[in-house]
């Protein structure tokens, strides 16, 4: 059973429906106790990455996840579950302060800081295939289309767990990271039409 976690992050119920396309063995979890069987977990969602760990770490999820990460179950984390998959996000209330993520990759989430840059980065961009032995982009084009949402994104990312990039102006910035049993995408599979249904198609294999 695939865990789809509920933690208050919006965006929920697109994933769900996508899902639903390739498995019935999906379930949406507000209770950190429910991942005690699940073969998987998905962190999908809209919104701030201070709140989201808040929300993790104040309903108990944060110690549930980890634990069942460290001993090999997949992940995958999209869009602000993408970025809350790394150490730290400077994305709070108080400016210079900085918030601490699960940490189970390197890297720190930073606002886009070009001048000219209209923020959101919001619509479809392409995103270019890095890292050709992978599982999470299996039969998907390099330079596909995907849709985009979100004003920060990972910077000092090991290059070892890039397997997609995307250039935002002149910024090319990771979309995509694989390492081991952890995935994420900074953009939206569930409304990337086929390609990126074909990344939760990949995912669900993952965790049969």
């Amino acid at each position: 059973m695939i865990a789809v976690i509920d933690f208050g992050m919006g965006n929920i119920h697109s994933c769900l429906k996508a899902l639903s396309l390739y498995t019935n063995s999906y379930k949406l979890i507000s209770n950190p106790e429910q991942l005690q069987d699940c073969s998987g977990i998905v962190l999908p969602g809209d919104g701030a990455f201070q709140r989201a760990m808040e929300n993790l770490n104040s309903s108990g999820f944060t110690v549930a996840i980890t634990d069942k990460v460290k001993t090999g179950t997949p992940i995958l984390g999209i869009c602000i579950g993408f970025q809350i998959l790394f150490g730290s996000s400077d994305e709070t209330v108080q400016k210079g302060d900085t918030v601490s993520g699960f940490g189970f990759l390197r890297g720190d989430v930073k606002r886009f800081r070009g001048k000219n840059y209209k923020i959101p980065h919001m619509g479809w961009n392409r995103i270019y295939i890095e890292k050709r032995k992978n599982i999470i982009l299996q039969n998907i084009e390099s330079g596909s289309y995907m849709y985009f949402i979100h004003s920060y994104r990972p910077v000092n990312v090991d290059k070892k767990n890039v397997v997609a990039t995307c250039s935002y102006y002149d910024e090319k910035f990771p979309v995509v990271v694989e390492n081991e049993n952890i995935y994420g995408t900074q953009f939206h599979p569930e409304k990337s039409d086929y390609a990126g249904l074909k990344i939760l198609e990949n995912f669900i294999k993952v965790t049969l």
